[in-house]
Formats: C-alpha cells, sequence, structure tokens
C-alpha cells in the first residue's frame, strides 16, 4: 500500500486509532528480536509478542527464523515450545566449524523471509516484519504498490532509515517492552519453626 509514511516510528499498539488489520502473516527474524531483547534487558514471552504484533487482526501465520546450535538441548525445547504454540519454525544449523565465537555467527535468512512474505501476501492484508535489517528495502518496496500493507516492528536503534522508509508503519520494541516481558514469579521461602 502505497503511503506517504515519514521516516519514523509510531506506537501502533498503544495508539486510539489502531488500523483494522485483516488477516496477519507476521515474519520475525529471531537474531533481532534476541538483540533487541538483550538491549532492552528483558526476556520475551512469545505468546504476549504476537498479541501485540497481531492487537487488530486475524493471525494466519507466524514465522520464526532462527540458527540452531544441534547440541543445545535449552535452544531444542524453545523451538519445540514454538512449534507447539503456532509458530513456524524455519532452522538453519550453526556451523561451529566456521567461527568458534558464538557471539559472532550469524545466519542470513534474507531469501527465506523475501519468499515467504511474498507467498503469504496472496493470503493477507497485512505483514508484519519484526526486523530492522536494510536489506528488506527493495521487499518492502514490492508491497508499496500493492493493496498489502507493511508493519515494521524493530529496535529503534538498529533500523535501517531506508528500511523505515518503505513501511506503511513502524513500532519501536521499546514502546511495548514492559507489555512482552516475561514475568517470573518471586516465591519467598516461609520459615517454619519447630517445636
Amino acid at each position: 500500500m502505497l503511503t506517504n509514511n515519514p521516516a519514523t516510528f509510531k506506537d501502533l499498539p498503544t495508539s486510539p486509532a489502531i488500523l483494522e488489520q485483516g488477516r496477519v502473516s507476521v515474519f520475525i527474524d529471531a537474531a533481532h528480536v534476541f538483540y533487541a531483547a538483550s538491549t532492552l534487558g528483558i526476556e520475551i514471552d512469545y505468546s504476549k509478542l504476537i498479541s501485540q504484533l497481531v492487537p487488530n487482526g486475524q493471525l494466519l501465520r507466524a514465522y520464526f527464523y532462527t540458527g540452531v546450535d544441534p547440541n543445545n538441548i535449552k535452544q531444542q525445547g524453545f523451538l519445540l515450545w514454538m512449534k507447539r504454540h503456532g509458530y513456524r519454525v524455519i532452522t538453519k544449523e550453526i556451523s561451529t566449524k566456521e567461527n568458534s565465537d558464538a557471539s559472532q555467527r550469524s545466519i542470513d535468512f534474507c531469501v527465506e523471509i523475501a519468499t515467504d512474505m511474498i507467498t503469504q501476501s496472496a493470503f493477507c492484508d497485512t505483514v508484519v516484519l519484526v526486523s530492522g535489517d536494510g536489506r528488506f528495502t527493495r521487499l518492502l518496496n514490492h508491497f508499496a504498490h500493492s493493496s498489502t500493507r507493511t508493519e515494521l516492528v524493530s529496535l529503534q536503534s538498529i533500523t535501517s532509515e531506508r528500511l523505515l522508509s518503505e513501511t506503511d508503519s513502524a513500532t519501536d520494541f521499546a514502546s511495548f517492552k514492559d507489555a512482552i516481558a516475561k514475568r517470573h514469579a518471586n516465591y519467598k521461602r516461609a520459615r517454619f519453626s519447630a517445636a
């Protein structure tokens, strides 16, 4: 959908005039989300995240793209939870031989995200891209000349200005970080005195 959108973030989830999203598909670049969560100092509740991304529409699909370490049992459990809770998880194995420093390993999902987004756009009114990567600029430009609305959700500090100029609307992760953070229960042990 072609709009005169300035390259700024808008806080859609708390806006009084939330647009009808219609049928929605969500595309999450996990590396971007993990970085945003780390920067904001939160652990994300992915059920709450979907509620924030699709506050006023019908979710058709939610894709989650991530690199995996086949030896990481905790990660395997997390991805199984994601699958059981409706996410379509797309993975690529992280090669530990190429780079032993885990913080420097990155997996490129540009082709997969672009292909899935274009395919899904035939069935939905809105596509939500969760990434700030400027390499998606041409992809969002493609939708500017279609009836599919685009929404960008990203951490403002690492979002490409070119990407912002191509989306219909943008939301900064920081604007709803409390709404998507996991709540950890703090249980205090009761002291029992023996009589």
